[in-house]
């Protein structure tokens, strides 16, 4: 035993890279000078965990972490140490008091790898991995960094390093850290194990007990394997060391080398390698500085900080660019990113259904033909080509095959994706459902690829009404396929021709555009469409066809086992007779002998199985025929039966067995017992239920069979089997059950009510239901009837509130995309109902109105919605326009339920979602990408907004006025230009990326796969500039014309007038036009010209686009004549022309669908791109608008395709007209819009400042942009008069009231000041309703902006603030008694003195000051009081608003649009003269606002004793108690210990109501305040031209989690 402890050390020795007794004399404390700094024999090993060695002097200016990771037995300072001596700790000792590292922090990471100790462990290499990445997480200095990150380990730490990374990469929290991981050194790392540990690993066990981490490092290990193979697809980034040793280890008995090199180093290609002249101990230990290893990897390290310090800051992403994607990712597990991704892609069917099914259908042995077959071997080889398709007949058993091929690639551990497409049943039938569907699989099997897709996907897109070209960009070409691990993944789609819209993978080249490495498996029936599309794929695609014969040997293999289970014939020769019988009469249909095979379970001789085989027909529409007889023959089941197949056939999903018992009944009124086994017995095998308990169709074939119009013909009973009727049956249930889930709001003692979640019910009745709610409409769009009966189901739904409880319920399942889609689909029921007549049914004008209604609610009150359903019984009618469906039918009878607006509410719907004013200068260009709405203005700058909320986010400078702006495809860049240069801005990091000088003035420009940038200029030059490098090339069309070529004009000489590219078909265009020449169409990459399409009479051009969707080949042409030209450019001949158009700009909707224009005169026209019955394309207008009188200069597409954004004057237009949201087949059916702007207040004075409410809540002082100081009520909104006047030309800034003497206090920008006294009080005037008069006693004009006013409680002291003072006035004397200087750039927030009237205070940041009224003097010392809860952080800054209460005071901390905003409760013992002047530190404690879960916009007031009003970022308004037993109401003496800084949870947050975004101010904020008024408390908002009252707001409410 002695022996075996002996062995163990040294061994341990060996592999720890330390000495121990007998092996080094360095670790012998013995022969080290007595004068030599050792390190305690408890501390030799190092600390566990992650320690800090080193830290700059100017931590924030670090340029890297290095952090070494020691090895198997080591430890954190053993490892790296030559000896004890504190000396011959270089990382500490050395690498700190190198000046090549004076800017490098250091650290060790120490973890329990004593693979010696004596006792067992249940640690391994994954267990070290999460506890280091943990530690990277939570180290402050990382934290709060943003440096890169370079890893040093030895031996087993590079194996923990790279799992680190793996975990890292792979947890979408930790992304930011893993995109800062740069490079890594490994100094022998046993990447492919080492035969050492495998006598380690018995030893251990035999002697103290197993050691996972031991056995982790044995060759070919699962731990090693699964490290390897993940860590390659990682490490394309990386840069990568690897330092192996020459020596064996100096023990004569071992003489071995520990990690050879072919495992110590990993093959890649971008790896160093080097050799060190040492063995496995010495690799990372040196007797001194002057050792020619540590001078090796001192130099490598000191060439990869170099390399970092080259590079820009690592940017973590702000949070008002990547929204809810980033805070949604910073506490997901994988389970939540499941949940989020399914949500965000709106994923509702799961693709492993199909695929267990047709499992069953496998035979062992079966398929196995195909796997080994050339084309299989070699697509599955990676070798070219990449697409294998396989047609066959229907039933030929291709969706059994694309299931083996499922599992050949998923047995092999490639990354496998799939789906089956599936005729007539929702998300499953559309190329949108199948990319999707495709996406969200992908993302779960790959974390780069999910990574891309929560990045690009939290923008509330709308599915189902994006088109399949839209969503292939924005999924794909712009997310996924940018992801490195693309070429890893494998698609298998079955039933390709079984899509609705497949013609459009080659139409719009989706498959022409697949990554080369991404294998595509296909299947379809022989279709012409197909074959064609595929044949012009070349050489990229294998076609294969199945025969009869090559499913032969599996259709035997499936007949003889069904043939055994069913146990009829007696012995093995019986079983191949009858299954050669079968195969003989099969023609080689799969679908044949199973249904075959299902009519033998019924007989039990011989003679019945040969007669089955005579009798049934060999087609199967006759199978189908006879099948359907024999159901008609069973008189008592056939009804049922007809019900059961009706439902399989059209439902839009496959219902389950529990759905499909609630539907039969509404149909036969019958109650059928045991679905499960009732359903495949009664339809003789049509259907059949799955193991999840969902009924589905046979096959396709049997679908069309039912659906067939001659069907009725035969089967006179089948004609009930319509889409009209199962409408009708849904919309009676939905009426009778839709409010069942619905709890009306509780009333309580204290008279509130709250929005309560329905309670669940078991109710079977119930079960139908989400079907109904989400698909009622589908049938309603597909009905032929033309009776009334549909009609007046739909009207009795519409006239009830049902209606209301749908939208709710439809709310609560997560997409309201389905009320969009319920609209839709009412809208092209009546478009073809009417066909293109004028309607003269009431109950026509009755569904359109709620087509309409239903657009727009979902469009102005979408997120509400998902945040609240309740709302659209309790808010939503009272805010709507009151002309509408929703407000005529529903707000008055829920008035007295809810909330209560007044003060101005329109009429109508205006399509006008949004306007965003600019009064300091005029919009010039503006560009809608996937997220964001760029806008460039006059003064240089250009403003970013979201496009969901038209929220503010954050601006660039442009060095001179960009007069055209525009987003790469992917959303990564931003590119505007001037006439002179060029800027690319990064959108994460919101700097310039490039700035190039250009020759002249730019006519147009694309971006081109998101690295590209090609412009054309007016001189005739084309420059492409590549992003990635910067590096560009230019050639000029001028110089290559053929003059000769067509018979052409020349080239003019003069500048063109504009131009377009279009970049979206097999190559890129320019379209260049001249004045009084033709149009001339370029290939822009190798300047050919392609063409020229001419109109006559040009005498100028206004604007060209092309139509981005290649399967409508359209260029549009805008001549400053007013003609509206639509262009062929493959045939360069004029299709269509629209006269008096007079488009100024024009611009065709992402999906080509539509096209915008607006004209010189004011109007905005949509126009949808048809047909004629002769197949010409036309332009039909859909919608009209006279929108201003001025021009429209610049018109746009939002990324949905339902907004348009134009720009004119001083002012960007949101709209959202509900024409553009339709199904459209024919273009007989289009009605087009006419609508008109709402009501023009524009002659109307705008309010500019925040309201101001008197003492009793009856009167609204605001000021104004004409200088008025105006009275409103606050009753009613109305105004009542002008109190006085500041003078033309100045809008007031600031108002106060002093009430103590009927003082009125404004100022105006211009820095004017003034006091006007009334002549009665403002409670007495509202009372009375008599606007008192005026009389101005202070005019003061100040040379400074005025940012506050502020009285003393006498109202005789007026403290204004200004830009860089602020000054204290005596109202009786007109003297200045004080200045107070600003010592930041944000001017400090003054208030009343919580609790003595003689003094005031001054907050800026986490400093509080004191002051008296009387004379000004600062009652604190210079340095004021100090709040330990925000000083430590030293970046804090930003604008602070102070409520005061008796006990608190709250102030809200405006940190701009770079951080989210905070609160803080400071109490009022914090300014209590008992404290002063000796104490100067208290504790202002942070309000936790986690409940909310998004950023407060404006704290509104204090109501009680501790109730807190809030407004966030969406117009939420909150109420949150705060706890007082909670708020700290002493102050922390000096003496005691540093506060913990811990949060301050509230007792309960509520959600009471949200504002509408037009009643923002210009610069998004919402004016509102408090009043109170007869117990009851109501908000005033000030909304540009009115005041809008809100009342009974705080008399509902949903709770919030906390």
């Amino acid at each position: 035993m002695g022996r075996g402890r002996r062995l163990h050390k040294k061994l341990n020795s060996l592999v720890s890279g330390s000495g121990s007794e007998g092996l080094s004399v360095p670790f012998n404390s013995r022969l080290i000078s007595d004068s030599v700094s050792l390190v305690p024999d408890d501390e030799i090993h190092g600390e566990l965990g992650l320690a800090t060695l080193y830290e700059p002097s100017c931590p924030t200016g670090a340029a890297a972490d290095i952090v070494f990771v020691h090895g198997l037995g080591g430890g954190s300072r053993k490892t790296w140490s030559y000896s004890p001596a504190r000396h011959h700790y270089w990382p500490q000792a050395w690498l700190s008091n190198d000046p090549d590292f004076a800017d490098v922090r250091i650290h060790s990471f120490g973890y329990k790898s004593d693979w010696a100790e004596r006792q067992s462990s249940i640690l391994n290499i994954h267990d070290f991995a999460e506890s280091l990445v943990g530690e990277l997480k939570n180290h402050p200095s990382i934290r709060r960094s943003n440096t890169r990150i370079i890893f040093v380990c030895h031996s087993m730490g590079g194996c923990v390093a790279k799992k680190a990374y793996i975990l890292a990469r792979q947890d979408p929290t930790c992304k930011d850290l893993a995109g800062r991981v740069h490079s890594m050194f490994f100094l022998g790392t046993p990447h492919r194990g080492s035969d050492l540990a495998a006598i380690l690993q018995r030893l251990s066990v035999i002697a103290w007990g197993s050691k996972p981490f031991v056995a982790d490092l044995i060759p070919h290990s699962s731990m090693l394997t699964e490290i390897n193979d993940t860590f390659r697809h990682y490490a394309s980034g990386l840069r990568l060391w690897s330092f192996y040793e020459t020596l064996p280890v100096k023990p004569r008995w071992l003489n071995k080398i520990v990690v050879e090199k072919q495992s110590a180093t990993l093959g890649y290609p971008d790896e160093e390698i080097v050799s060190m002249n040492a063995d496995h101990r010495e690799l990372c230990k040196f007797d001194s500085q002057d050792d020619p290893n540590y001078k090796i990897l001192r130099n490598a390290l000191h060439t990869a900080v170099d390399v970092l310090r080259s590079l820009p800051p690592w940017n973590l992403a702000p949070s008002q660019l990547h929204g809810d994607s980033t805070s949604a990712r910073q506490d997901l597990s994988n389970e939540s990113v499941r949940k989020r991704l399914r949500s965000l892609l709106g994923i509702l069917s799961y693709p492993e259904d199909n695929l267990e099914m047709l499992k069953l259908c496998q035979q062992p042995g079966s398929c196995r033909w195909f796997s080994e077959s050339e084309h299989f071997v070699s697509w599955r080889g990676d070798a070219s080509p990449g697409i294998l398709w396989l047609t066959g007949r229907p039933g030929s058993g291709k969706s059994v095959l694309a299931s083996h091929v499922i599992e050949q690639v998923t047995s092999s551990g490639a990354l496998c994706s799939y789906f089956f497409f599936t005729q007539r049943e929702a998300n499953k039938s559309t190329l949108n459902d199948c990319m999707r569907s495709l996406a969200f699989q992908m993302s779960m099997q790959d974390i780069q690829v999910a990574d891309k897709l929560l990045q690009i996907l939290d923008e509330g897109m709308t599915w189902d009404t994006i088109d399949e070209l839209s969503v292939w960009r924005r999924l794909f070409i712009n997310g996924v396929f940018k992801s490195p691990s693309v070429s890893q993944h494998h698609w298998i789609i079955d039933g390709v021709d079984e899509c609705t819209n497949f013609k459009a993978l080659f139409a719009k080249r989706i498959v022409a555009t697949l990554p080369t490495g991404l294998r595509l498996f296909a299947t379809s029936r022989h279709l012409d469409e197909i074959e064609r599309g595929l044949a012009s794929l070349g050489s990229r695609v294998s076609l294969q066809s199945l025969s009869d014969t090559d499913t032969l040997a599996d259709m035997r293999r499936f007949a003889t086992s069904r043939l055994k289970e069913l146990g009829r014939l007696e012995n093995d020769e019986s079983i191949a007779m009858m299954c050669e019988k079968i195969l003989a009469k099969s023609s080689g249909s799969f679908l044949w002998v199973r249904l075959v095979l299902q009519e033998f379970e019924d007989v039990w001789t011989l003679e019945a199985m040969d007669a089955i085989l005579t009798e049934v027909p060999i087609d199967l529409q006759d199978m189908y025929r006879r099948m359907l007889q024999l159901i008609e023959n069973n008189k008592r089941g056939s009804r049922l039966a007809r019900s059961i197949l009706m439902w399989s056939a059209l439902a839009c999903r496959p219902l389950t067995t529990e759905e499909l018992l609630v539907a039969v009944k509404l149909d036969g009124h019958e109650t059928p017992q045991n679905m499960r086994k009732a359903t495949p017995s009664l339809c003789h095998q049509l259907v059949f239920v799955d193991k999840t308990d969902r009924v589905h169709i046979l096959h396709a074939t049997v679908r069309e069979f039912l659906l067939d119009e001659n069907l009725y013909s035969e089967f006179p009973t089948y004609s009930i089997i319509e889409h009209g009727y199962i409408g009708s049956l849904l919309l009676r249930y939905l009426v009778s059950n839709i409010s069942k889930l619905d709890i009306p709001p509780k009333r309580r003692s204290t008279g509130l009510r709250s929005f309560e979640k329905p309670a669940c019910t078991s109710s079977s009745e119930l079960y139908l239901l989400d079907y109904a709610a989400r698909f009622f409409s589908e049938h309603i769009y597909q009905a032929t009837q033309r009776e009334g009966v549909l009609m007046d189901e739909l009207c009795t739904f519409l006239n009830g509130k049902a209606i209301l409880s749908w939208i709710e319920r439809v709310a609560r399942l997560g997409n309201v995309g389905d009320i969009i889609r319920t609209a839709t689909n009412l809208r092209g029921y009546l478009d073809r109902r009417n066909k293109g007549q004028l309607p003269v049914n009431p109950s026509v004008y009755l569904i359109n109105d709620w087509v309409i209604d239903l657009i727009r609610v979902t469009a102005r009150f979408g997120s509400q919605l998902l945040a609240c359903p309740s709302s659209i019984h309790y808010i939503i009618p009272s805010i709507c326009p009151s002309e509408s469906i929703i407000s005529k039918t529903f707000a008055k009878e829920t008035r007295t339920l809810t909330i209560d607006v007044v003060g101005i509410r329109s009429d109508i719907w205006d399509d006008c979602w949004a306007r965003i004013d600019f009064a300091e200068a005029r919009p010039i260009s503006s560009s809608s990408g996937t997220r964001f709405l760029a806008i460039a203005l006059t003064t240089g700058h250009i403003e970013l907004y979201d496009q969901h909320s038209a929220q503010r986010l954050t601006d660039f400078h442009h060095d001179g006025t960009a007069y055209m702006v525009g987003f790469s495809d992917d959303g990564e860049y931003l590119a505007s230009f001037d006439r002179r240069t060029v800027a690319i801005w990064q959108l994460k990091s919101g700097e310039r990326r490039f700035w190039f000088p250009l020759p002249s003035r730019t006519i147009a420009f694309a971006f081109l796969g998101g690295n590209q940038l090609l412009c054309a200029f007016e001189s005739g030059e084309l420059t492409k500039w590549n992003l990635d490098s910067g590096e560009h090339e230019t050639a000029c069309w001028r110089d290559v014309h053929d003059e000769n070529k067509y018979g052409a004009s020349v080239i003019p000489e003069h500048p063109p007038s504009c131009a377009a590219f279009s970049t979206t078909g097999s190559m890129a265009m320019l379209a260049v036009g001249y004045r009084k020449h033709p149009i001339f169409i370029w290939n822009a990459l190798e300047l050919q010209l392609l063409g020229q399409c001419d109109a006559v009479e040009n005498n100028g051009l206004d604007d060209m686009t092309f139509n981005p969707n290649p399967e409508i080949t359209a260029l549009i042409v805008s001549y400053n004549d007013g003609r509206l030209c639509l262009f062929d450019y493959t045939t360069t001949l004029l299709a269509f022309t629209r006269p008096d158009v007079f488009a100024m700009s024009i611009a065709c909707s992402p999906d080509g669908n539509s096209l915008v224009t607006g004209s010189n005169r004011g109007m905005l026209e949509i126009f949808r791109f048809e047909h004629d019955h002769l197949g010409n394309m036309v332009l039909v207008p859909i919608y009209r608008v006279q929108a201003f009188d001025d021009n429209i200069y610049k018109v746009a597409f939002g990324a949905d395709g339902r907004r348009v954004i134009e720009l004119h004057y001083q002012q960007c237009c949101i709209w959202v007209p509900a024409a553009l949201i339709r199904k459209q087949k024919n273009v007989s059916d289009i009605v087009p819009t006419f609508s008109m702007v709402g009501t023009d207040d524009s002659e109307l004075s705008e309010i500019t400042t925040a309201p101001v409410v008197s003492s009793n809540g009856c009167c609204v002082i605001v000021g104004k942009s004409n200088g008025d100081v105006s009275v409103f009520s606050a009753v009613d909104g109305g105004e009542l008069g002008v109190l006085y006047k500041h003078g033309c030309g100045v809008e007031v800034v600031r108002v106060a009231i002093g009430e103590a003497r009927n003082l009125v206090v404004s100022a105006d920008d211009s820095g004017r000041v003034l006091v006007a006294q009334l002549t009665m009080s403002l409670p007495d005037c509202s009372a009375a309703r008599v606007l008192p008069a005026a009389h101005i006693i202070q005019d003061r004009r100040l040379r400074t902006s005025v940012h506050n006013l502020l009285l003393d409680p006498s109202n005789y002291r007026l403290l204004i603030t200004g830009n860089f003072a602020s000054s204290l006035w005596d109202l009786s004397s007109s003297r200045m008694l004080g200045s107070i200087p600003h010592h930041t750039t944000y001017y400090p927030a003054f208030f009343q003195h919580p609790t003595n009237d003689a003094w005031f205070v001054g907050l800026d940041y986490y400093t509080a000051s004191m002051f008296y009224w009387s004379d000004c003097q600062e009652l604190t010392s210079a340095n004021g009081i100090t709040s330990y809860a925000v000083v430590n952080e030293t970046f804090l800054t930003g604008r602070s608003s102070c409520y005061v209460r008796q006990d608190f005071v709250i102030e809200f901390l405006d940190r701009g649009l770079a951080e989210a905003p905070r609160i803080y409760v400071w109490p009022t013992s914090a300014f209590d003269q008992a404290t002063l002047p000796g104490h100067r530190e208290q504790l202002a404690t942070e309000v936790d606002l986690d409940a909310i879960g998004t950023d407060i916009l404006a704290v509104l007031g204090i109501l009680g004793q501790s109730t807190i009003l809030l407004v966030d970022v969406n117009l939420w308004v909150y109420s949150m108690e705060l706890p007082l037993t909670q708020i700290p109401l002493h102050v922390y003496a000096s003496f005691l210990p540093e506060p913990t800084g811990q949060k301050l949870s509230p007792v309960c947050v509520r959600r009471h109501f949200f504002g509408l975004s037009e009643w923002r101010t210009t610069g998004a904020r919402l004016r509102c305040a408090v009043a109170q008024r007869n117990g009851r408390t109501d908000f005033v908002i000030s909304s540009r031209r009115h005041i809008i009252i809100v009342k009974h707001g705080l008399e509902s409410w949903e709770d919030m989690t906390i």
